[in-house]
């Protein structure tokens, strides 16, 4: 095919827009580049497959052998790269999932594999280096079938083929639009959603180039295309319903911009066509595989959010590499200056298949290769699975005064302690359940995840009873009325359950509601405030701590960020310190000299995500629940 330099201009801008995107310097629909770049490709190889088949010299092994050349040696530095850094860096579960992720590459089917783990928005991606490579295997997915219908259909008339990719392109794009509103994820991930978009650029190659368009049309159409990508780019966002109808934006410009400089170069295609954007474009395969590994190792390193200018400066690593890619993995393969003959290129690729391959289900089946940490980094990874009484009773349990029990367990004894709440109330129990067991007495816990403590409180949220809310706290507190419970603690993490319309108003009134009948059914009250929520998960941070040489006693929010954060909830507890109402706040149990609130103790995670606290994270509270037995139970 003729060279067209715009062209490489238009991949500038999309891997422009995605990156800017990735590393948070702008665009925040910068995600559209990735539609930009399914345009384009369909474009370009539906038009080198048509030749071929025109000339009646087309090679399914030849064409395959292209793709191999152009995806599979820069790809596979990549991964390699990135499991080498992941070993030295990741935690087990982070450099099991990499493994994860590298057999499902192998096979070509990444897409189905971060369809099932996440959402492409989803705060866990920046912990996966091979997150990007979903739209690889929708395009390797493609062109695997995509050849065969077009030899197909080349039997037949030009207007037939036209009219059958159209057919098959609108019913993907009817399917994208209803699965946006029914199956956001799969309607990301997977072809049949994506495939109109590539079929669009195969659309425009089947069309014959128009060569007598009134040319202020074609500048305007140009201009227009355009424009629709950068506004794409820069006013869509991650609450954007996308894809679906607000793809047809940028696919629509980019297919614009190809097809009114088909014949000569508008305004537009002059600018794409400038010297910088056209290697930019050249770079942009490379640029788009080093990209995301760069930022998801950065973040893991930095520990705390990137700041501006070492993001500026994952940027340039970025780009050098990509460089580098370019000119000594990508061009010396393509140009068949290395393994020229198409059996070696075969033979290269099933290697290097087999061997990322086996290396991911290794690494998969070894659950992360533990040994290769030192212990004490294992022994803070474990602070993810330091946990008990993560127990979700349901309306059912509670009605028929199936609780958790605390303490010596013997159900003769009456309840003298009931802890109600939500996962915040899990996490406390195992301190809660010592003291039971060492002062002889019976608590029980009505807890279940997302589910605040507090009467007549609709918690619809995820997680939460939903319909089933109001009535298992109504529950919950006829038995406490029933079995004359003499002290009843509160806790939940209340800023959660804080909403944006009402503020605390809801949450107060509740409270104001829950409160008196607790005291008018004879039980003291005692309410805990939230633990110190931190700014990462705890026992990541903590193992990548050890690896970089760090001091984990450092680590921790900042007092000031706990205060702040916390301010929100002042309007709840305001007032509410009386007879038989006690308030408790765990924030000075925390703090360190430094003024930051402690993350890890005596070589142990204090938290297993960034608020929930684990078993030895739990024993912190000792004190603060040490005068409920001592001046509530015991009196």
């Amino acid at each position: 095919m003729k060279y067209r330099a715009e062209i490489d201009g238009l991949r500038a801008i999309a891997i422009g827009a995605v990156l800017l995107f990735h590393a948070n310097l702008g665009l925040s629909g910068g995600y559209v580049g990735v539609d930009v770049f399914f345009v384009i490709s369909g474009f370009l190889i539906t038009g080198l497959l048509l030749k071929d088949l025109d000339r009646g010299d087309f090679s399914i092994l030849e064409f395959w052998e292209r793709r191999i050349r152009r995806i599979l040696p820069a790809l596979a530095v990549v991964i390699i790269a990135s499991v080498v850094a992941g070993w030295f860096l990741f935690i087990p579960a982070h450099f099991k999932q990499l493994g994860q992720s590298v057999t499902a590459q192998a096979l070509l089917c990444s897409n189905f594999y971060f369809w099932k783990q996440s959402g492409y928005f989803a705060d866990d991606a920046d912990l996966k280096p091979l997150f990007h490579t979903w739209s690889l295997a929708v395009e390797e997915q493609f062109y695997l079938l995509f050849p065969f219908l077009l030899m197909l259909l080349t039997r037949f008339s030009r207007r037939w083929l036209i009219a059958t990719l159209a057919l098959i392109a609108s019913g993907s794009f009817i399917l994208s639009v209803y699965c946006s509103y029914k199956h956001g994820l799969a309607n990301f991930y997977l072809l049949p959603m994506r495939a109109w978009e590539l079929l669009l650029g195969a659309l425009l190659a089947a069309l014959p180039v128009q060569r007598g368009s009134i040319r202020w049309l074609t500048e305007s159409l140009s201009v227009v295309g355009l424009l629709a990508i950068v506004w794409a780019a820069f006013f869509y966002d991650a609450d954007t319903r996308f894809p679906g109808a607000s793809a047809l934006l940028p696919c629509v410009g980019t297919a614009l911009v190809i097809w009114t400089n088909a014949h000569a170069l508008t305004l537009v295609g002059k600018l794409l066509a400038a010297r910088l954007l056209v290697f930019v474009g050249l770079i942009s395969y490379s640029l788009y595989l080093w990209h995301w590994p760069l930022l998801v190792f950065g973040k893991y390193w930095a520990l705390d959010p990137l700041t501006l200018n070492q993001r500026a400066l994952l940027v340039i690593a970025m780009t050098v590499l990509a460089i580098l890619s370019w000119k000594f993995v990508e061009t010396p393969l393509r140009n068949r200056n290395f393994l020229a003959r198409r059996a070696r290129i075969f033979s290269f690729a099933a290697v290097v298949g087999a061997v990322l391959l086996t290396s991911g289900l290794v690494i998969d089946k070894m659950q992360g290769v533990p040994w290769r940490l030192p212990a004490q980094a294992l022994q803070y990874a474990n602070g993810h699975d330091d946990y008990a009484f993560r127990i979700d009773l349901d309306l059912n349990q509670v009605l028929h005064d199936e609780f958790i029990e605390l303490g010596a367990g013997d159900k003769t004894q009456p309840v003298a302690l009931l802890i109600w709440g939500d996962s915040h109330a899990m996490a406390a129990l195992p301190v809660i359940d010592a003291l039971c067991k060492e002062h002889s007495v019976r608590g029980v816990a009505a807890t279940h995840s997302s589910q605040v403590p507090l009467l007549g409180y609709d918690s619809r949220s995820e997680g939460a009873l939903m319909d089933q809310s109001i009535a298992f706290n109504d529950a919950v507190f006829a038995f406490l009325r029933r079995a004359h419970v003499p002290d009843v603690l509160l806790i939940a993490s209340w800023n959660g359950y804080v909403d944006f319309e009402h503020g605390t108003n809801h949450l107060r009134s509740a409270m104001l509601r829950t409160i008196p009948a607790l005291r008018e059914a004879g039980s003291r009250v005692w309410i805990m405030k939230p633990v110190p929520r931190q700014p990462w998960d705890v026992p990541d941070v903590l193992v990548s701590a050890v690896l970089a040489g760090r001091d984990v006693q450092t680590l921790g929010v900042s007092l000031v960020d706990h205060r702040k954060n916390s301010q929100k909830l002042d309007p709840i507890f305001a007032g509410l310190t009386a007879p038989g109402v006690m308030i408790l706040d765990p924030t000075d149990l925390f703090l360190t000299s430094a003024g930051t609130c402690r993350a890890a103790q005596d070589g142990h995670a204090l938290y297993w995500d960034t608020h929930h606290l684990t078993v030895h994270g739990s024993m912190l509270l000792r004190p603060l629940f040490q005068p409920i037995f001592e001046h509530g139970i015991a009196d």
